[in-house]
């Protein structure tokens, strides 16, 4: 219900009342965005499996609505991707954690077993193939990643086996370096105690034995006070809130809720007594009941319709039966379901409207010259540059685009006429069960569709023998002059056939695929080997640690562009790259974003960002990194791996292909080429690189990351075609002192760390402004 009401707040009766302004876009799309993840919250704890599948529609049209509100705000933004929402927070007295965009888990989750096959198969050539998975942890080490997982994932390859000899005499050489450590031990040892005594020696002051046991009762008297003076103390700023209260796990709120949410997602996955395994085999079992139950009476209404329809449509001089409609047009389903006339097609029949029967021929008098006038006033229009009378624009302004605002009304109309009126079903798991009855009305259009395809196959074969009698009864009854006419006749339309095919052919003509013959499985298996798909570690948008910048706003007034916060970078990552890239009903109906840019200095996450967008939305990840294809594919044969890694991106979308130092491929002067090494010069991959993103369309997800430190190398006449290739230009800025804030603690806590309450953070912040995330990591 939250969202009907967001989009009358959104669409009001009053137009004048509609939201126009940056602020009020803003305030709707953190609307959005709240409801955004509690649907997602609520999808991801939902049991009932049918209606996870309607809450889903309902979610995927909600973040689609968000995506759109998000484009629309940049372009109210003079075309800035970063829009300052601090004072806006501030007024709706919210925190910037709201403006936090999930990731919704069913990314993964719901592709589970097909992603755990991929990695099992790539794991498996790569092993073929010798390749050590390398490239991917230096990567997650210089920009920030996690090393654990990176180590998890890139095992180090034992050797060969050692022999007898070799063994012992290693362990033999190692058994005796630990001897001479131990005893240059004990002997350090041993001369730190003879040092002590030849001090207390010369000090002349024996010390007695009544005097040493006064000494250790005053040393452990004044560390039981200090002790209780620092536990007294703590407990006090515990008491008037100066301090957080220590947290018990076993008492925790928060953890016990964690706990419950880790239950029931349990209770959802589990693959042998989960909801979705139950319903999974319900659904086989149901639809096999409703095919033998239904099926023969769906069969027989389908054969009345279609023997229906062959008598109506039966040629009465010849006798001739029609063509079943192809395959490709749908087959019977224009004959089961005939589509409903135009507007054109009922002007044309109607007499009285200059249809058939009239002067017009199904056109008004009026038409022609209102074509001419139009077609004029297209040319004029494009000389003035669109202005009408009296030079001013005749234009519309432009208005944000509402391609799921159908969506959310459908969807929440659909959930609320399913599951408000509906009794729940009985039993302890009542949450848990699936509906019989609704579930059975779901299959009933999946059975019809089987067996209408298998009654197509029956009527086509029954078709072509009655056609075979009509045509020798004709044949009987003309003879045999009737037969060379018939002949001629038939070898004409042959030709005539052929020429228009030639034609069709000429007109239509495709670029020719090169590997039309290969498998999809050889492809993969062919980059697997060369090191251009690769696997990558299970890095996590949260990994890239940074905080919001309450400045940002101020700065805009006072004519200044602030730097993004590293929080907004992760934030427009998440928006622009996987969101749209992880939902295939969002995709098509989004702004087409092929590509986006990452560019800033070394080591400030830019590839740990392209690798958590591959992870977070179970995309395959292609390196064309150029150092990384170097050495492969010499010379025109670059063609064919640019063919290859976009066809099967395509084949297996979603997909991210990464090209790191990208600015170099785009530089075309020699004498700077030959600076950057390499057995072949960078640029060769620009023309196909060029070429094959041209060709990505809306329902493609690939997509193109690039990830550059020095993008002032493609000046001047490199820069035109450098900048125009990128959707999205992200700029990754050093962090600041909030960020650092907060990636101290992370590393710590990364290393197995935990710092200390009054741990002074504030100066090693200071201490290491200047450092990127990696150069503090290193």
């Amino acid at each position: 219900m939250e969202l009907l009401d967001q989009l009358e707040a959104e669409n009001p009766e009053d137009p004048s009342l509609a939201p126009k302004e940056l602020s009020e876009w803003a305030c709707i799309y953190i609307k959005y965005l709240q409801i955004f993840r509690k649907l997602e919250m609520a999808y991801d704890q939902t049991l009932q499996p049918q209606k996870r599948q309607d809450m889903k529609k309902a979610l995927e049209a909600c973040m689609g609505r968000m995506l759109e509100i998000r484009h629309w705000m940049v372009k109210l933004n003079r075309g800035l991707d970063f829009v300052q929402l601090d004072d806006l927070l501030v007024d709706l007295k919210l925190t910037p954690d709201v403006l936090e965009v999930p990731v919704p888990r069913y990314f993964i989750e719901d592709r589970a077993k097909e992603l755990n096959d991929r990695d099992k198969f790539l794991q498996v050539l790569l092993e073929k193939y010798q390749q050590a998975d390398q490239s991917a942890e230096g990567a997650s080490s210089s920009n920030g990643g996690d090393s654990n997982s990176a180590a998890a994932v890139n095992a180090v390859s034992s050797g060969p086996p050692l022999l007898q000899e070799e063994a012992v005499a290693i362990i033999l050489r190692n058994e005796r370096g630990r001897q001479a450590r131990e005893r240059m031990r004990m002997v350090a040892s041993a001369k730190r105690s003879r040092a002590l005594e030849e001090k207390r020696r010369q000090a002349g002051i024996p010390l007695a034995k009544d005097d040493a046991v006064t000494k250790i009762q005053s040393m452990l008297r004044g560390h039981l006070w200090r002790s209780r003076t620092r536990r007294e103390a703590n407990q006090e700023q515990v008491f008037i809130g100066m301090k957080p209260q220590p947290v018990d796990p076993k008492t925790d709120p928060q953890v016990i809720e964690a706990k419950h949410l880790l239950s029931r997602k349990q209770q959802l996955l589990d693959p042998e007594t989960g909801t979705l395994k139950k319903y999974d085999d319900a659904v086989v079992a149901l639809k096999a009941k409703v095919k033998e139950t239904e099926g023969e009476d769906m069969r027989e209404a389908i054969q009345d319709k279609i023997n229906a329809w062959f008598i109506a449509n039966r040629s009465p001089e010849t006798g001739e039966y029609p063509d079943l409609p192809d395959v490709d047009a749908g087959g019977s389903k224009s004959i089961l379901n005939p589509p409903l006339p135009t507007l054109e097609e009922l002007l044309a029949d109607d007499p009285a409207a200059g249809g058939k029967d009239g002067k017009g021929k199904g056109k008004p008098a009026s038409a022609k010259p209102a074509a001419k006038d139009g077609g004029k006033g297209g040319k004029d229009a494009k000389k003035g540059g669109g202005k009408g009378d009296g030079g001013e624009p005749s234009g519309a302004t432009e208005t944000i685009s509402s391609s799921f605002i159908p969506l959310i009304e459908a969807s929440v109309a659909e959930y609320i006429g399913k599951w408000q009126e509906r009794p729940a079903p009985s039993g302890p798991s009542w949450e848990q069960q699936y509906d019989a009855e609704l579930l059975k009305d779901e299959l009933r259009p999946l059975v019809f569709e089987e067996i209408r395809q298998q009654v197509d196959e029956e009527m086509t074969c029954l078709l072509a023998n009655l056609k075979e009698l009509v045509a020798a009864e004709a044949a009987a009854k003309a003879g045999k002059k009737s037969k060379k006419k018939g002949g001629k006749k038939g070898k004409g339309k042959k030709e005539k056939g052929k020429k228009e095919k030639g034609a069709g052919g000429a007109k239509g003509k495709k670029k020719k695929d090169p590997t039309a013959d290969r498998s999809m499985e050889s492809l993969f298996a062919e980059l697997a080997s060369n090191g251009v798909l690769t696997r990558i570690p299970r890095v996590e948008l949260a990994d890239y640690l940074g905080g919001y910048s309450y400045m940002g706003a101020t700065l805009e007034k006072a004519g200044i562009i602030p730097d993004p916060s590293l929080a907004q970078i992760r934030h427009a990552v998440t928006e622009f790259g996987i969101l749209p890239l992880g939902s295939q009903s969002v995709h098509p109906r989004l702004p087409h974003i092929k590509s986006i840019l990452l560019y800033g200095a070394p080591k400030t996450g830019k590839t740990m960002l392209a690798q958590a967008i591959a992870h977070l939305s179970g995309a395959c990840f292609f390196d064309l990194s150029p150092r990384n294809t170097d050495g492969h594919y010499p010379g025109k044969a670059v063609a064919m791996l640019l063919h290859m890694v976009f066809k099967v991106a395509r084949t297996m979308a979603p997909s991210v292909i990464y090209i790191d130092e990208v600015e170099k491929v785009f530089v075309s002067d020699k004498k700077k080429a030959k600076e950057f090494g390499g057995q072949e010069p960078f640029s060769r991959i620009k023309k196909d690189l060029l070429r094959e993103l041209k060709a990505l369309g809306p329902g493609d997800r690939v997509l193109v990351m690039g990830c550059s430190r020095e993008p002032w190398l493609a000046a001047k006449k490199d820069e035109k075609a450098f900048m125009g290739t990128w959707g999205k230009t992200l700029y990754l800025p050093l962090p600041d002192y909030a960020s650092r804030r907060l990636i101290w603690p992370g590393l710590f806590a990364r290393h197995g760390g935990k710092l200390q309450y009054d741990f002074d953070l504030s100066t090693l912040a200071q201490l290491s402004e200047g450092y990127s995330a990696g150069g503090l990591k290193d």
